[in-house]
């Protein structure tokens, strides 16, 4: 055997949802053979890590990486995740650009961080400004604004070609911040969500864990992953939000985020009220404000520039661009809010996948009330049918009996389904895409595989260790 990888249904159904950002990271090797273990990690509504399918790989090259890939695309139904954070390994690199060409890549920042502290030590010691300097380039607002800071940097500390910082610069659109404003990462800059999730298997498994073994290891740790987030789901449905102050605002957003997310946005209100907004300008329908701490002031301190309409809905766009990062109101345009006597936060700004009912959104387009009615299905219905299949689906993995009357079941709809589609094609745009009439599962022959080769690390030490405390 050289790699395998596996999904179940749920993690196919939670992609569904939350496909908008992924962490990919191949670090972890608690097994005998040193295999890479490599799981497609994503957050959840809860802010909890989910996964979306796992592999053991042979060796990390670039020819495995895009044979994981593809597979794992077809898996997800063909749906290339947003954003993918991983590190900065070049193969990696490769893989995804040629088999995500539209999904935005990028570097894992603990890691960023840790190769600039080894590569810039001799520049920080020899020039106390470099931090600085480096600082005011790298948490530059726009990109034109970063290019010119940039070549401040370069000039002034002579920076050739040769150096690290001058071979990142090249890869800039994969860490800089300036060319990821705007791009929705759930809040994520580093690989941290994969490495929790390694860690979390650390008390399942262990070096000596055979390939089998591991399997069934894996599926209990799964298990108790999904535990908690079934627990979150039925904590945030049937628990009344507790309200930290008396706006309306706070309590529209009760009805709709689950806790962990209502929890960050009560911290963002509350923080709105240290903060004052003063008005600029006005273009038209659009408005434009500052809005500074009070223990500034608006000569003094610079603040954060807020655009507001109100001209057919409301619209509000803030220079932190938390909405689009986090997908989440900021203190800053809260303070607009709050200014404007807003009692409702307008539907654009409740992004659906931190809502309480994230994960039970029926996969495809909602279908309207008139095709609702046309169809005769509506959205309760089946959501209802979602529920039993995913509860027989459970119940048969350790019941043959079960499983082959289900197998039977759905190969007599499938049958009709496809007798139906010959009868009347138009049917078909019913049915999608996505159903098939081959279902037809046949038997394994029996064949002995034998136990893969022990992998060589890739640029880790045999024994994998941390750092030990200074203290």
């Amino acid at each position: 055997m050289r790699s395998m990888f596996w999904a179940d249904a749920r993690a196919r159904d939670s992609y569904i949802t939350f496909s908008d950002v992924i962490v990919f990271d191949v670090t972890y090797k608690t097994n005998r053979y040193l295999m890479p273990f490599a799981p497609f990690t994503g957050v959840n509504h809860h802010k909890q890590s989910i996964l979306f399918g796992c592999a053991l790989l042979a060796d990390e090259t670039e020819e495995t990486f895009t044979w994981l890939f593809e597979q794992w695309l077809t898996c997800m139904y063909g749906k290339a995740p947003g954003a993918i954070i991983t590190d900065m390994d070049g193969a990696m690199r490769n893989t995804i650009k040629t088999v995500f060409p539209n999904t935005r890549h990028r570097y894992c920042s603990w890691h960023i961080g840790r190769h600039l502290v080894e590569n810039v030590a001799a520049m920080r010691e020899a020039e106390s400004e470099f931090m600085k300097d480096y600082n005011h380039w790298f948490y530059s607002n726009e990109i034109d604004e970063c290019e010119i800071e940039w070549a401040k940097l370069v000039e002034k500390h002579k920076i050739d070609e040769k150096h690290w910082l001058s071979k990142m610069w090249e890869l800039r659109i994969h860490w800089v911040p300036a060319y990821w404003r705007g791009t929705f990462t759930a809040g994520m800059t580093s690989s941290q969500r994969s490495e929790s999730m390694n860690a979390y298997f650390d008390g399942f498994v262990n070096q000596k864990t055979s390939l089998h073994d591991f399997l069934d290891q894996y599926e209990k740790a799964l298990a108790d992953r999904r535990r908690k987030e079934t627990e979150e789901d039925f904590k945030s449905k049937n628990s009344k939000a507790t309200m930290i102050t008396l706006s309306p605002l706070e309590k529209e957003a009760g009805k709709y985020y689950t806790r962990a997310i209502l929890g960050l946005f009560q911290a963002e209100l509350k923080k709105s009220y240290d903060y004052w907004c003063k008005k600029l300008t006005k273009d038209g329908n659009v408005t434009t404000y500052t809005v500074v701490r009070m223990d500034g002031d608006f000569e003094t301190k610079k603040g954060h520039i807020v655009l507001y309409s109100d001209a057919k809905c409301v619209n509000a766009t803030c220079d932190c661009v938390m909405v689009e990062n986090l997908g989440i109101l900021c203190r800053h345009i809260l303070k607009i809010f709050e200014k404007k006597c807003l009692t409702v936060i307008p539907e654009s700004y409740i992004l659906k996948r931190w809502t309480v009912d994230a994960r039970y959104q029926v996969l495809g387009k909602v279908p309207t009330r008139e095709q609702g009615r046309e169809k005769g299905v509506t959205l309760l219905r089946r959501c209802c049918l979602k529920a039993k299949q995913r509860s027989l689906e459970e119940e048969s993995y350790n019941d043959e009996t079960l499983f082959n009357k289900m197998e039977e079941m759905y190969d007599a709809l499938l049958a009709g389904v496809e007798q139906k589609k010959k009868e009347k094609q138009s049917v078909s745009e019913i049915i999608g895409s996505q159903v098939q009439s081959n279902f037809v599962c046949s038997q394994i022959p029996e064949i002995t595989i034998r136990d893969p080769p022990v992998v060589k690390t890739k640029g880790r030490p045999k024994i994998a260790s941390r750092m030990k405390s200074s203290i």
